[in-house]
Order: structure tokens, then C-alpha cells, then sequence
């Protein structure tokens, strides 16, 4: 398992591993302000499990986009971007028609990636890098 780790690129592993924490720390708070609403979970989860895929999908789209001639590359790229907007937007959509704590929880995921592109490098120096040591 840990081969496989070191085998990805570290930046990618520091971004899920921050999506993962921000994710269930979110969780955890939220579940004690809503008094355990199933829905915020069940929000906070999607969430979390979309902004890894739109993590997973961009690192994709980057490395194949590497490949290309600029022009085709340019095109790529925003197609690429479309598409994960475009998920964005139907989680989004269906976590409004769920109830409020839900949206709010999906937005949260989603931020969660953010918070973890911005906290990349502690990520890295205390948790990714001691996963990869031991």
C-alpha cells in the first residue's frame, strides 16, 4: 500500500488527505451544531466525495493537457472545466432540494478542497509526509 502511496504525486496526496480532514472535521462540527441531522451528514459526505473527484478529475485533465499542442490544450482545459462545473452545479442542485443543512454541507465539501490547496504545505510537512516515511 505504502508503494503505491509514494507512487502518486505528492501534491495530488496532500490535497485528498486535506479534502479527507477538512472534510470530517466539518462533519464532526456540523453534526454538533444541526444536533445530528442526517442530512448535513449525508451532505458533508457528497461533498467530500465530489471535490475529490473533481480533484482526481483535474490532475487527469492537467496531465493529459501536458501532451498537447497549446491550442488543443487550451480547448482541453476548458472543456474539462465545463464538465466539473457542470457536476458542481447538479450536486448542488440536488442537495438544495434536500434541505438547507444539506446545501450547506456540499458547499462546505466543496470548500474543503480549497482549504486544503491552501494549507498545502503544512499538510504535507505534518501528515502526508509521515505517511510516507513509516
Amino acid at each position: 500500500m505504502k508503494n503505491k502511496l509514494r507512487q502518486l504525486d505528492e501534491t495530488f496526496l496532500d490535497l485528498v488527505v486535506g479534502i479527507v480532514f477538512f472534510g470530517v472535521v466539518s462533519a464532526i462540527l456540523g453534526m454538533i451544531i444541526t444536533r445530528g441531522d442526517f442530512l448535513y451528514l449525508t451532505g458533508a459526505v457528497a461533498g467530500m466525495v465530489v471535490a475529490i473527484g473533481l480533484v482526481v478529475h483535474m490532475t487527469v485533465s492537467v496531465k493529459r493537457a501536458v501532451h498537447m499542442d497549446t491550442h488543443e490544450a487550451t480547448k482541453y482545459m476548458v472543456k474539462c472545466s465545463i464538465i466539473r462545473y457542470v457536476v458542481m452545479l447538479l450536486v448542488l442542485v440536488i442537495g438544495i432540494n434536500g434541505s438547507l443543512t444539506c446545501f450547506l454541507a456540499i458547499v462546505i465539501g466543496f470548500l474543503s478542497s480549497k482549504f486544503s490547496a491552501f494549507l498545502q504545505n503544512p499538510i504535507h510537512r505534518y501528515i502526508t509526509k509521515r505517511i510516507l516515511e513509516e
